[in-house]
């Protein structure tokens, strides 16, 4: 997360970073919210005794998820690199 913070903050100007910040923080909230909302949405329980189901499927979507974000942090990188 650290990694990905510091990279993002040389996107915008000096003068409009804390804006970006304070944007890039409601976001990342929201998102979490989302995200334990659709996986609360994916994880099913048919009654109080049976086991957890669907582990699987997230761990899939997950996946899926995480090397999009690499992805875009490659991109991102590549943009700061070319600005600066």
């Amino acid at each position: 997360m650290i990694p990905g913070s510091a990279l993002t903050t040389a996107i915008p100007e000096p003068e409009d970073r804390g804006a970006y910040m304070s944007i890039t923080s409601s976001l990342q909230q929201l998102a979490g919210g989302v995200g334990a909302m659709i996986a609360g949405m994916i994880i099913v329980q048919k009654d109080n005794y049976a086991p957890l189901e669907n582990f699987n499927l997230l761990t899939m979507i997950m996946s899926i998820i995480m090397l999009f974000t690499i992805y875009l942090m490659y991109r991102v990188n590549q943009n700061v690199m070319k600005r600066n």
